[in-house]
C-alpha cells in the first residue's frame, strides 16, 4: 500500500479504537439494573453520551470534508455507493445519539428500570454504530486493498500499527 493509503488506513483505525473505548467506558457506567439503591450514575452517563457525540460529530465531519472515502472511491469506483449510503447514516445515528442524551437528561425514573431501558436504548444505538463501522471497513479495505482484522490481530499484539493486512490480490 503507498503511503498515503496506510495514513488513511492507520487514522480510520485510530478513530475506530478511541470511539469504542468511549463506547466501553459509556457501558461500564450503567448501574445493574437490579440494584435498587445504586448512586446517581445519570451524570456520568450523560458526560460519556456527549462525549460519543462529539467523537462522532468530528469523525463524521472529517469524513464529509473528504480524504479517506474519496480516497477508496478513487481506487474503486464501484463503491461510491457505500460511501453514499455511510454518509446518509451519519445524520441518523448523531440524532439518535440525541434522543438518547435527551432521554437520559429528562428521565427521573427508579434507577433499576431507568438504567435497564437506557441499556436497551444504549445497546441499540451501539448496534447500528457498529454497523455503521464495519460499513467504513469494508470500504477501506477494498479501497486499500487491506485486510483489517490482519491489522486489528496485528496491533493488538503489538499495541501499535501494523502494515501485516495488506494483500497482494
Amino acid at each position: 500500500m503507498k503511503g498515503n493509503g496506510r495514513t488513511y488506513v492507520d487514522h480510520l483505525l485510530a478513530e475506530h479504537r478511541r470511539l469504542d473505548h468511549i463506547v466501553r467506558r459509556v457501558l461500564a457506567s450503567l448501574p445493574n439494573w437490579e440494584e435498587p439503591d445504586a448512586v446517581d450514575w445519570r451524570p456520568q452517563m450523560l458526560a460519556g453520551l456527549e462525549a460519543i457525540r462529539r467523537e462522532l460529530s468530528q469523525h463524521f465531519q472529517e469524513e464529509e470534508a473528504g480524504g479517506c472515502l474519496e480516497e477508496a472511491v478513487a481506487s474503486c469506483p464501484s463503491l461510491s455507493s457505500d460511501v453514499v449510503r455511510a454518509r446518509a447514516e451519519h445524520a441518523h445515528l448523531l440524532e439518535d445519539l440525541r434522543e438518547l442524551i435527551e432521554h437520559c437528561g429528562s428521565d427521573t425514573g427508579g434507577a433499576a428500570l431507568s438504567s435497564h431501558v437506557l441499556g436497551q436504548e444504549i445497546g441499540a444505538v451501539v448496534h447500528k454504530l457498529r454497523a455503521h463501522e464495519a460499513l467504513e471497513d469494508r470500504i477501506i479495505e477494498r479501497g486499500f486493498n487491506v485486510c483489517l482484522e490482519n491489522e486489528d490481530m496485528a496491533e493488538s499484539r503489538s499495541g501499535r500499527p501494523s502494515a501485516a493486512g495488506a494483500r497482494d490480490d
